[in-house]
């Protein structure tokens, strides 16, 4: 049988030295993809062709099942080759990133004051719903 240890408040650890205070920085990327098989059970519809500029938020792709998800790029620039697999299935959609993103302007709105009908539709317009995860089931 197996040995449970309870820790009621707390354990020190004794860790020799500090953590080091510098910050590190790094390049961003220049070319950024969308992946439609990351998402189950979805089976995307383009809404943009290669070439296509786009700027961040902007639907690149919706769910031909439920078509009012929509799926928005996260950087501004131009998609530059969708990638398919077999039976023409998208594998990924290729974004070319800008120097500087320019962004869809959705509105602000307090959520507070919101009905939960519009609060939904804001997330739905913005690509937000698609980020949503539900527990336990989401992996």
């Amino acid at each position: 049988m197996s040995k449970t240890i309870k820790i009621k408040k707390g354990y020190d650890l004794k860790v020799v030295g500090k953590a080091a205070t510098e910050v590190a920085s790094f390049q961003h990327p220049q070319t950024y993809a969308l992946k439609p098989t990351d998402f189950a059970d979805l089976t995307p519809k383009l809404l943009l062709r290669e070439g296509s500029k786009v700027k961040a938020g902007d639907a690149v792709f919706i769910d031909k099942d439920h078509e009012e998800i929509k799926f928005c790029s996260p950087v501004s620039g131009e998609i530059v080759e969708v990638v398919r697999g077999e039976k023409r299935k998208i594998l990924e959609i290729k974004i070319l990133a800008d120097k500087e993103i320019d962004y869809v302007d959705f509105g602000s709105a307090n959520p507070s004051s919101l009905s939960r009908e519009e609060v939904v539709a804001k997330m739905v317009n913005s690509g937000a719903w698609t980020l949503m995860i539900e527990r336990p089931f989401g992996v």
